[in-house]
């Protein structure tokens, strides 16, 4: 049998039984790891909407507990009056919180007071066609039924779940009323919410690559396993098990009460991407892995008998005419004809490169400095170790990686600007963070020029890198230390002058207000005299505590210096701004136990001035705050609202 066709018997079963078994391997194995993948992307979103869910329950809980753990709530509901509800429990307040909903009430379960934002409350009722005064009254059972107002003595007790009353769906939380310090003993409840209306969940929909709906709970869920186990919210979340149709999948997350009750049932459904395209991209190559097998072999056989048979039945006659001094090479000694020739001079070649990459590496892996090297796709292609060194890798495991895996994203498109700088010829520095094998971020500057093939043409570009992490970090923190009182830890004047301004910036293109207030201890000096300057910072430090402890915002908190505070409150108007400085005067009413003494003189004096009510400006902003202070130490313990001196020669108290 001729040399052709052998050759062909050898390669037809050879291909097709290749072809086979790609086919059967890639249907057993690739379409089931792409539908893994599918499941697997599926889930994440349901963890990501439990995830959106559980932050959104919880920080509803967290304003709840806002106004439970406020010992001006206990007092109301030890002693109800109209006047704290209207100072306290506007409209207006709680929609601005984000709730919809919220109510006091007493160890019975009575509703001492409530308040509803009446546009949320209507467009609630009327998606469902039931009366508000119906669902309000659901909201209060359901809520007293669930355990609102059962705290049994503790005063942290609370309740945290989603739940569907009247078919409504809502985020339903309560907390028991105790003092500011969540220590005394509970009396009543606060309940408050916010339904999960069309527009709320488009806003989670817009969060969630799969279709979200709302379903009504069945009887399919029993068995179905845990995703978590909240024990703070007492609210067990189940996650059924995967559907599959042909184009999609779905799964449903349930939402139970501390009683194990159903109480909201959400659905999504996401198609399977990747199976049905891995299975058409499988169809596909094996419709072209046969036409290309056809193709090949009769390529193969006419390229066997004109390019290579015929050749070497004129190089067999040539072959005689040459000397038998071939000496052995790395490709094989192909004979004594030009492909000996050929395949010695290749193998001088090989090893002229080998000697050259040899001596390369040794002198890219003897640096300090990280070098390498990618192509036009951003794929590296070279590293010497001190760049496997820096990132943690080894060589085989970095080369082939494209930069963006080890680039920080934000610093993505800054790099790809770079390397159009260096291809129009500029020699740019670059730097940036890069992702470590363990997760941390490094900080390096990179100087790279752009390498060319034998033609000219681009081929990619080779870099220098230095880990500049260490300086950078030295940067930061003497950053820090300009902005930072070292004895409190809060904002320094510096932080305060620049806040302030920022705040009047956007104040003014917003049209809203800012509060400043000023806060001086009065007696102070009193306590470096009688007891030390080292008491004296201490209770500089404890004070910083209680005020920190008591805002929502801390960081909007300075020392000036000595014994001088200031607070900026965004947003706020004239009551909310008297009604926080009284809180903090409040705050600061106990008395101080530093080392070894009671200190119960220090009172602070707050003084409140308002932009644009009384400032246009930051200086003139400092300084109505400041006479407002001045007007408050008068009297002492106590806040005052500035009042120009053309309105009102005295000062209001607030």
């Amino acid at each position: 049998m001729l040399l052709r066709n052998r050759l062909f018997w050898l390669l037809a079963p050879l291909a097709t039984l290749t072809l086979a078994t790609v086919y059967l391997l890639a249907d057993r194995i690739l379409l089931k790891r792409f539908d893994q993948q599918d499941a697997t992307a599926l889930r994440q979103e349901v963890v990501r909407l439990h995830s959106l869910m559980r932050f959104e329950t919880g920080n509803t809980l967290d304003l709840a507990r806002s106004y439970a753990w406020w010992s001006e709530s206990l007092d109301y509901v030890r002693d109800p009056n109209p006047e704290f509800i209207e100072g306290n429990l506007d409209e207006e307040s709680v929609h601005n919180m984000g709730l919809d909903f919220m109510l006091y009430l007493d160890p019975s379960g009575k509703v001492l007071a409530e308040r509803w934002v009446e546009h949320e409350l209507e467009g609630a009722a009327s998606s469902q066609n039931i009366d508000t005064a119906v669902l309000q009254q659901a909201v209060v059972l359901h809520a007293v039924r669930l355990g609102a107002v059962d705290n049994r003595g503790d005063p942290l007790h609370s309740v945290a779940l989603l739940s569907l009353i009247r078919n409504v769906p809502l985020i339903l939380v309560s907390a028991a009323i105790t003092d500011n310090q969540a220590k005394a003993p509970p009396l009543g409840a606060i309940v408050a919410g916010r339904f999960l209306g069309t527009e709320h969940l488009n806003i989670h929909l817009s969060l969630i690559d799969a279709k979200l709906e709302l379903l009504p709970p069945d009887k399919n869920e029993i068995g179905w396993p845990f995703l978590i186990e909240d024990s703070d919210h007492n609210a067990p979340v189940q996650i059924s098990p995967r559907r599959i149709e042909a184009q999609t999948q779905s799964m449903q997350l349930l939402y139970r009460n501390a009683a194990g009750e159903p109480e909201l049932l959400f659905g999504l459904t996401k198609p399977r991407v990747l199976y049905q395209g891995g299975k058409q991209a499988i169809d596909f190559f094996l419709y072209i892995s046969v036409s290309v097998a056809i193709a090949a072999l009769l390529l193969a056989y006419l390229a066997l008998e004109f390019g290579v048979l015929r050749r070497i039945m004129r190089l067999n006659r040539e072959v005689a005419a040459i000397g038998h001094d071939a000496r052995t090479a790395r490709i094989g000694d192909l004979g004594k004809d030009e492909l000996g020739q050929l395949s010695r001079e290749l193998n001088r070649m090989l090893e002229r490169l080998q000697q050259s990459e040899a001596r390369d590496r040794l002198i890219l892996d003897s640096i300090q400095d990280a070098y390498f090297e990618i192509d036009a796709k951003g794929t590296l292609r070279a590293a010497n170790q001190a760049l496997c060194d820096l990132f943690g890798y080894s060589p085989d495991q970095i080369v082939g990686r494209s930069y963006r895996e080890i680039l920080g994203d934000p610093d993505v498109e800054r790099a790809k600007k770079q390397f159009a700088e260096a291809l129009r010829g500029g020699k740019p520095i670059f730097t940036s963070s890069f992702k470590r094998r363990d997760g941390n971020l490094g900080h390096f500057e990179t100087r790279f020029s752009i390498i060319q093939d034998m033609q000219g043409q681009f081929a990619g570009f080779r870099g220098i890198l230095r880990d500049i992490t260490a300086q950078m970090a030295y940067q930061n923190q003497l950053l820090d230390m300009a902005y930072r009182d070292p004895l409190t830890n809060l904002g320094n004047r510096k932080a305060f002058s620049e806040q302030l301004k920022d705040a009047l910036e956007l104040a003014q293109r917003q049209q809203s207000s800012l509060a400043l207030l000023y806060l001086d201890l009065d007696r102070f000096k009193e306590v470096n005299d009688r007891f030390g300057h080292d008491i004296g910072d201490a209770l500089l430090v404890a004070i910083a505590d209680r005020l920190r402890g008591a805002l929502r915002q801390p960081d909007r908190l300075y020392r000036l210096g000595g014994d001088e505070f200031t607070l900026l409150l965004p947003g706020s108007d004239s009551d909310s701004a008297s009604g926080l400085a009284l809180r903090l005067v409040k705050v600061l009413d106990a008395p101080f136990t530093l080392g070894g003494h009671v200190i119960d003189f220090v009172t602070p004096s707050v003084g409140i001035a308002l932009f644009p009510t009384h400032a246009q400006d930051a200086e003139s902003l400092i300084k109505a705050a400041d006479s407002a202070m001045y007007q408050a130490k008068r009297q002492r313990n106590c806040a005052f609202l500035y009042h120009p001196p053309r309105l009102s020669t005295h000062p209001q108290s607030r």
